[in-house]
């Protein structure tokens, strides 16, 4: 993140900011935190110690995260995340991370009553007690709520997304359904459902989702992966449609993703369900089905149009917001705090804002967990969001009997030993036999029966890829890559996707890659380029042709090719990290866990990695790291909860 970039640098402290020499020593701090302190705390003529390591905190919280900085877990805070900045992905060392910085113990941390008292006298922070309703940028940098201390920018958009959110909660919708609407909402998401298991009905919660999006004008539907969400979106806005059509007005729909990637995926998912049949008759009227499966996906930053080079500020704002009348969100555990208040800036307040996404992945890489804060303020009665979240349940995607959907539910709701049991006992596939779910139980990654389990399971569409890849079949070698991927907590180390790709590279070529466009090469783009239109986090494969090597990449619906040189920002992808997954599925993943001891290693991680397949799962590590990732969560550092959960602001 960006603090590791800054850390990189030797700080030089200015003699006013000597007290947090200790800090710099332990690896604390780096240059942004310190060059940012001495700013904040310039207009303060008498600023002390303990504003200037608030200050200091407050600047560094947002860099690895969180929001805030909470006072009263600062140095629990300070010590993971320095904890992290050592861990092994920068270092071939495994044990490397079980170390942590000796200078950190030597920090002495003041009280919070000290550090609040200090705070509250400095003419650099204010101090409030309640969300402001209308925020705004003043000459205080620095804002105290409680013991949670903010810089004044990310008060501002926690505000704004608490705010925008809690008035949308009062909002209502046009009005009753058309009768055709109606009819076709019934068809496709009846009030109750067949359980398979019980063989009664129940209650349709994908129903419920649609009724509650169709009341009000914010919707948050909200599930793990194959719970149906997609499909209840299409479903809805195919009502959406009809019954916009029956009354002869407009609808104008919006459809982002955080990532280009994701965004993908949506247009795929919408396409499908836009296609559906029933006994051999398409489900959606034609006219319907073909107005939803036109309908274009993008980026959030694309749908809000980025002004400038930073990518912070847009052309759709509260001045000129969008012209949607419904716009919807998937992915939306990959939005940011920053971007999403943006976007509630921008979404019109008669507008349909239904945000799609499943909170107990791996959150923003940026700043917030606003999907988690929403959902969690939701599950209490005096939330105004309370009748505002659904959560889908029931696994639809994976097919019957599947191991995937037990496993996913044992490691959200935090039962290890489940966990365990279940990876241990394995499962194999009813017809063919074929293993479904695999834990290759051991601690070296180098060891043969972890290189024979992984070998197995790529070799085959490795070599499919590679052979269409030389035949310049760029749509087939694209395909057979979504076959397999093997998805690691770390990049660097033996435990780290780079490792992981040269070895991949070793077996698929039958020696080391000799340059960096071979044949074959699985491609991440790692940056958005508004010239060739690939997003960070697009996949794509070498092909020969008769003149050179070409990128091949799917851009919307079709297969486009890029010369070499026009790609600036790319890795090898046969593994990736965890994180670089989120949006994505293939047939089979490999999930390779580092030791317990790392930092790194955590319950939405775990479940990010096993929630990629769509059929079969194989994990390597031990069951103390397994035991240890579920029995570690999360713990973004915000205020969004709070400011949501209330009944009144």
């Amino acid at each position: 993140m960006t603090s590791s970039i800054a850390h990189t640098l030797v700080p030089t402290l200015a003699p006013s900011l000597a007290s947090l020499q200790p800090w710099v020593d332990a690896g604390v701090f780096g240059v942004a935190e310190l060059h940012a302190t001495e700013v904040i705390t310039r207009s303060d003529p008498q600023p002390t110690p303990l504003l200037h390591l608030g200050a200091a905190l407050a600047v560094w919280a947002p860099l690895h995260g969180h929001v805030c900085i909470d006072l009263g877990q600062a140095s629990l805070m300070a010590y993971a995340e320095t904890a992290n900045s050592h861990d092994s992905h920068d270092s071939d060392d495994p044990d490397a991370e079980a170390t942590a910085p000796s200078a950190f113990e030597t920090l002495v941390w003041p009280s919070t009553e000290q550090w609040t008292q200090a705070l509250q006298a400095s003419n650099v922070v204010r101090v409030v007690s309640a969300v402001d309703p209308e925020p705004m940028l003043d000459a205080h940098p620095l804002v105290l709520n409680g013991l949670k201390l903010y810089t004044q920018r990310q008060w501002v958009d926690e505000c704004i997304v608490a705010t925008s959110l809690r008035a949308r909660c009062g909002g209502t919708s046009a009005g009753a359904l058309s009768v055709g609407a109606e009819d076709l909402l019934g068809r496709l998401l009846p009030a109750t459902e067949l359980n398979p298991a019980t063989h009664e009905h129940d209650p349709n919660t994908q129903h419920q989702a649609a009724r509650m999006a169709l009341s009000s004008t914010l919707g948050v539907i909200v599930g793990g992966p194959g719970t149906g969400k997609t499909h209840t979106i299409a479903r809805l806005l195919a009502a959406m449609l009809v019954n916009a059509s029956d009354r002869g007005i407009p609808l104008r729909i919006a459809l982002a993703a955080p990532t280009g990637k994701a965004a993908t995926r949506l247009r795929e998912a919408i396409i499908a369900a836009s296609g559906a049949t029933e006994g051999g008759k398409a489900l959606l009227p034609a006219e319907i089905a073909d107005h939803l499966s036109r309908l274009p996906t993008t980026t959030v930053h694309r749908l809000l149009g980025p002004r400038g080079p930073n990518g912070t500020r847009f052309v759709h704002d509260a001045t000129n917001p969008l012209p949607h009348d419904v716009v919807v969100i998937d992915e939306t555990s990959m939005v940011s705090l920053p971007l999403m208040a943006r976007l509630l800036e921008a979404v019109r307040s008669d507008a349909t804002l239904l945000l799609v996404g499943d909170p107990d992945q791996l959150e923003s890489i940026e700043v917030g967990s606003v999907l988690a804060n929403v959902v969690d303020a939701a599950r209490l009665v005096e939330s105004p969001l309370h009748r505002h979240v659904v959560r889908l349940n029931r696994p639809r995607r994976q097919q019957a009997g599947s191991p995937i959907a037990p496993l996913t539910d044992a490691i959200r709701d935090n039962k290890p030993d489940d966990v365990v049991a279940l990876l241990r006992a394995g499962a194999n596939d009813a017809v063919t036999g074929l293993p479904l779910l695999t834990f290759v139980e051991h601690r070296d990654p180098n060891s043969a029966t972890v290189l024979a389990a992984v070998r197995a399971a790529v070799s085959a569409p490795c070599a499919a890829s590679l052979a269409a890849a030389l035949d310049n079949r760029a749509t087939d070698a694209l395909h057979e890559l979504t076959g397999v991927r093997v998805l690691c907590a770390h990049k660097r180390g033996p435990f780290g996707a780079e490792t992981w790709n040269r070895t991949i590279e070793q077996w698929m070529l039958g020696h080391a890659a000799s340059t960096r466009f071979y044949p074959g090469r699985a491609l991440l783009i790692t940056r958005n380029d508004p010239r060739t239109q690939l997003a960070n986090g697009d996949t794509g494969v070498v092909v020969a042709q008769p003149d050179g090597t070409r990128a091949a990449f799917r851009i919307g619906d079709e297969v486009r090719l890029f010369a070499p040189a026009q790609l600036d920002s790319v890795e090898t992808a046969f593994a990736m990290t965890i994180h670089k997954s989120q949006g994505s599925e293939y047939d089979t993943v490999v999930v390779v866990l580092p030791p317990e001891t790392s930092p790194l290693i955590g319950r939405e991680l775990l479940y990010t990695a096993v929630t990629r397949t769509t059929c079969r799962l194989i994990v390597v590590g031990t069951t103390e790291a397994l035991r240890k990732a579920v029995q570690t969560p999360g713990s973004r550092i915000t205020g969004l909860t709070s400011a949501l959960a209330s009944a009144h602001p």
